[in-house]
C-alpha cells in the first residue's frame, strides 16, 4: 500500500471525531519532513521495543536447570508477530541485589558464568527469531548495578547514583573499558560467535542515559568518556553500530527553538553537563540518541504533545548537520495518573507519524512486557497479550506498534 493512503486511513482511525484526541495527534506529529538516514540496515523509522529484563529472566531459567526461557521466547515471538525490526535491552547487569541470580558481573572483572549464560541465550534466541538486539553495557541509575557500583569497587568516598566520578576518575574508567573489552570478547557457549561479531546485534550503547551532573558546563569530560569508550567498542566490534545511550541534553539552546522551551519546561534539558551535539559528533558515534519522558522532564501537560514533536525533529536535525541518524531509544507516557489512555494513545500515534516524517533511524516506545510481569513494577508498561489482537485496550499501544511498522521503510 503507498504510504499517503495508509497514513490517511490510520489517521481516520485514529481520530474516532474526537476533536480534542485529533488535535494531540496533530500537535504531536507536527514535524517537518526531512531526509531519511536509517540505522544501519534497518527501515527507515524502524520500531524498536524496550524489553529491559531478558538476560535476568534467561539467567534464573539457566539457573533453574532449563535449557530455553519461556519469557525470552514469548517476548522474541511476539515481537516479532508485531513486526518490530529490534529490541533494546540490557547488556550489563552489575547489580549487587542480583549476586547469585541474574548479576554478570559480581566484582571488578570478575563474572558469574550462568548470568552470561542468560546473555548467551538472549543473543541466540534473538537471531532465530530474526530480531535486533541494540545492548547498553551499562546502567547511568542504580538499576543493575550502575554508576555508583562501579565508584564503590574503586573504592571512592560516599558514592552516589549517577556519581560524575565514573566518567573522570582513570581507575574507574580503565575498570569499565577492560569490563566493555571483555563482553565484547565473549564467546557465546550456545552459538560459538563472538559478542563483538554477533549477527543479532544492531548496536552497542554505551550507557544507558548517561548524564552530566557534577560534570564541567561545556560538556568536554563527557565527551571526553564517549571518544575513550567508544573506541574501545570499536576495537572490539568494529561491524557492529554504537550510540552513546544519552537522553538528549545540552549545555545551550543554540539549534533548538529558545522561545518554545522555555515556556514549556523547568526541567534538565539545558542545564549543561553533557552535550548532545558535542557527544553525536564523535568519530566514534554512529548515531544519535535521545528519550523522552515529559512528565518526569518537567514538561508543561498542555505543551506535551507539541513538546515531543519539538524534541525529536529539532534533535533530527542536529543530528544531520553532524551526519548521524537518529535513534528515539525511549518515550513514554505515565499509564496510571495524567493523561488517559485516549490521549496517550493518539499522542503515541502522532510521535510515531513524527519519526517517520523527519526521516529517524528508529523509535522505541517504552516498555514492552511479557504477560506474567505484573503492570505495576513499570508505569510505562503495555503488552500483547495471549489470545487478544493488537487493538485490545488491555493492550494499549501494541496496534500503535504494528501501524507504525507499516509506516516504517515507506519513505
Amino acid at each position: 500500500m503507498r504510504a499517503p493512503v495508509l497514513l490517511a486511513l490510520l489517521l481516520t482511525a485514529a481520530g474516532c471525531g474526537e476533536d480534542s484526541l485529533a488535535l494531540l495527534q496533530d500537535e504531536a506529529s507536527d514535524c517537518p519532513e526531512a531526509p531519511v538516514m536509517r540505522l544501519g540496515a534497518a527501515p527507515s523509522a524502524a520500531v524498536v521495543l524496550n524489553a529491559y529484563y531478558l538476560q535476568e529472566e534467561a539467567a534464573r531459567d539457566l539457573r533453574r536447570g532449563r535449557t530455553a526461557s519461556p519469557v525470552v521466547e514469548e517476548t522474541f515471538a511476539k515481537v516479532s508477530a508485531l513486526g518490530a525490526h529490534a529490541v533494546r535491552t540490557t547488556g550489563y547487569n552489575d547489580g549487587a541485589d542480583k549476586r547469585g541470580d541474574s548479576a554478570i558481573q559480581v566484582a571488578p572483572l570478575q563474572y558469574d558464568e550462568v548470568s552470561l549464560r542468560g546473555l548467551d541465550l538472549v543473543l541466540t534466541r534473538a537471531a532465530a527469531y530474526g530480531v535486533k538486539l541494540i545492548l547498553p553495557l551499562g546502567n547511568y541509575w542504580d538499576a543493575y548495578g550502575g554508576t555508583r557500583r562501579y565508584v564503590e569497587w574503586a573504592g571512592l568516598p560516599s558514592p552516589v547514583e549517577g556519581d560524575p566520578r565514573f566518567f573522570t576518575e582513570r581507575a574507574v574508567i580503565d575498570h569499565y573499558k577492560a569490563h566493555v573489552a571483555r563482553m565484547l570478547s565473549r564467546e557465546n557457549t550456545f552459538d560459538g560467535l563472538r559478542y563483538g561479531e554477533h549477527p543479532a546485534v544492531l548496536a552497542w550503547e554505551l550507557l544507558n542515559e548517561p548524564r552530566g551532573k557534577g560534570l564541567d558546563p561545556e560538556g568536554a569530560a563527557m565527551r571526553a568518556w564517549v571518544d575513550e569508550v567508544a573506541a574501545v567498542v570499536k576495537q572490539y566490534a568494529p561491524g557492529h553500530l554504537v550510540g552513546t545511550g544519552e537522553e538528549g541534553f545540552d549545555t545551550s539552546l543554540a539549534g533548538y527553538d529558545e522561545l518554545f522551551w522555555r515556556g514549556a519546561a523547568s526541567s534538565p534539558f539545558f542545564e549543561g553537563g553533557s552535550s548532545f551535539r558535542r557527544n553525536t559528533a564523535s568519530p566514534f558515534i554512529d548515531f544519535a540518541s535521545v528519550h523522552f519522558y515529559p512528565e518526569l522532564y518537567g514538561v508543561k501537560r498542555d505543551d506535551t504533545a507539541r513538546a515531543g514533536a519539538h524534541w525529536f525533529f529539532e534533535h533530527a536535525a542536529i543530528a544531520r548537520d553532524v551526519g548521524k541518524p537518529l535513534f528515539i531509544g525511549e518515550f513514554a507516557l505515565r499509564n496510571r495518573e495524567g493523561f488517559s489512555l485516549d490521549e496517550r494513545r493518539a499522542m503515541y500515534r502522532g510521535w510515531f507519524r513524527c519519526a517517520w516524517r523527519v526521516g529517524a533511524g528508529a523509535s522505541g516506545p517504552w516498555m514492552f512486557a511479557n504477560d506474567s510481569r505484573p503492570d505495576e513494577w513499570d508505569e510505562f508498561t503495555f503488552y500483547y497479550r495471549d489470545g487478544t489482537v493488537p487493538a485490545d485496550p488491555r493492550n494499549r499501544y501494541a496496534d500503535l506498534v504494528v501501524e507504525a511498522t507499516a509506516l516504517s521503510g515507506t519513505r
